[in-house]
């Protein structure tokens, strides 16, 4: 079983068509990031980062006061 995997994928790793080879390079796309951002909402834009920090600041928030809270509670007596 194990020597039919390792033949197919040794078969798979010498192709040489040259229509297989071309279409590889298209598989990942080019590394081109798009146009830049015109209005603030746009991708990459200022308000997506105003969002981002928004959300990780909301989360923190919420961390300490959850971490603050255990902190301040008394010790059970189960444990």
């Amino acid at each position: 079983m194990i020597a039919v995997l390792v033949g197919a994928l040794t078969d798979l790793a010498q192709v040489t068509d040259p229509d297989y080879l071309d279409d590889a390079g298209r598989i990942i796309g080019s590394p081109d990031p798009g146009p830049d951002p015109t209005h603030s909402g746009d991708r990459g834009g200022v308000l997506q980062f105003v969002l981002f920090f928004g959300l990780v600041g909301g989360v923190s928030f919420i961390a300490w006061r959850i971490r603050t809270a255990m902190r301040q509670a008394p010790p059970s007596e189960e444990g």
